[in-house]
């Protein structure tokens, strides 16, 4: 299947659950299905921009592809343009899509941990990069609910919980350079 259609379907069952504007939904199948789709769809390319607009594309399965056979050729022997061959009508299993998603997730964590901001690239109408954050020790307030009113809302009341240091990513996503009114 294609990723546009992967993409366009998840939106779709999100929103007929009522779970749009959601964010904090998520689906291990999901993230599955579009890895295995990325690595798979060969037309599925998206466009890369820089303070200069847009600077080219990608596409995950040709880049993907070309590492494999680069490491096929130097490792058989056999030449760049049989192992691309080779690679072209071989179907990514879903065991595999799920070896490079989990890679892709600990990179992202291990990066994190050098303190550096990691750019996700900017894209048509995004430039975000994620950057690790420590959140100290404290107090904080959480409310717990206590019962209903006659409307059958909930009544809470407030709590205080001791929670330890820990770790957390902080999202920078200004407005794209490319994007902005006097670059046009």
């Amino acid at each position: 299947m294609k990723v546009k259609d992967i993409v366009k379907t998840i939106k779709q069952n999100r929103s007929s659950f009522g779970d749009e504007r959601r964010y904090d939904t998520k689906s291990a199948k999901d993230e599955l299905t579009v890895m295995k789709a990325m690595l798979n769809d060969q037309t599925y390319q998206v466009d890369i921009y820089s303070s200069e607009g847009k600077v080219g594309t990608y596409n995950p399965a040709k880049s993907f592809r070309g590492m494999l056979s680069s490491v096929i050729s130097d490792t058989t022997g056999i030449p760049r343009i049989e192992a691309d061959n080779l690679l072209n009508n071989y179907e990514i299993k879903t065991s595999e899509a799920k070896s490079v998603l989990d890679f892709s997730k600990e990179y992202i964590n291990t990066y994190l941990q050098t303190g550096r901001k990691l750019p996700l690239g900017g894209r048509e109408k995004s430039n975000v990069s994620l950057i690790e954050k420590t959140i100290p020790a404290g107090y904080v307030r959480y409310p717990v609910k206590v019962g209903e009113d006659p409307d059958g809302r909930a009544i809470c009341e407030s709590k205080e919980a001791f929670v330890g240091e820990y770790k957390t990513v902080k999202v920078y996503g200004p407005c794209p350079y490319w994007l902005k009114n006097d670059n046009k």
